[in-house]
């Protein structure tokens, strides 16, 4: 009886010897390709992951605050803002405001980020942005002056303010025409924003 166990052992083994020596290892295992080899399949799989941007599948809408943007760009809602001066971005959370958006930056490393655009100072000054809320952009201004309250408290002392077509400032109820010709800028260089996603982003 230990004979034939022994017996059907060996030939198992011997027939397992047998069969990986005859059926080869599947040739598209890593570790069978030369560096070079793996460097094209790389580029490849690369190449076919990488999103082209284009005139067709971005567009900048420059839309109406009161008739749109204040419905679209809801309180609480994070966003990402991208300084088309610069082409740095950071994010921003909606915390208030009714005749523009009140913001804050989401944490201390987006604030860093936001007074760098500013040359480390704090500034009335506007400038063009692009936001982007669900996937789609809207042309914007934003000032970079933390004022008023400061609910998250992430280093930047206050709120800033993010207008859009039309919009108007809380003191004078005016619509700031410095805010206005930076949503302008903003809506009319797609060009520069699609070459940001397709080069910087």
């Amino acid at each position: 009886m230990k004979i034939n166990t022994f017996a059907i052992f060996f030939s198992c083994l011997l027939c397992g010897i047998m069969f990986s020596l005859v059926v080869p290892l599947p040739s598209n295992n890593s570790y069978l390709l030369t560096a070079e080899e793996q460097q094209i399949i790389n580029d490849k799989n690369e190449d076919e992951e990488k999103v082209i941007f284009s005139a067709e599948t971005i567009d900048v809408l420059n839309l109406d605050w009161f008739e749109n943007m204040d419905a679209i760009f809801t309180k609480y809602v994070v966003i990402r803002v991208i300084d088309i001066y610069s082409k740095q971005e950071y994010f921003v959370k909606r915390m208030g405001g009714y005749n523009h958006a009140d913001v804050q930056t989401i944490d201390a490393k987006n604030t860093e980020i936001f007074k760098q655009i500013y040359g480390g100072q704090w500034s009335w000054t506007r400038r063009p942005v692009w936001v982007e809320i669900n996937g789609k952009f809207y042309a914007g201004s934003s000032n970079g002056m933390p004022h008023g309250f400061d609910i998250l408290e992430t280093g930047e002392g206050g709120h800033t303010c993010i207008h859009f077509l039309n919009s108007k400032t809380h003191g004078t109820k005016r619509v700031d025409e410095s805010h206005q010709a930076c949503v302008s800028y903003a809506a009319s260089h797609k060009s520069e924003l699609i070459d940001y996603l397709n080069n910087y982003n």
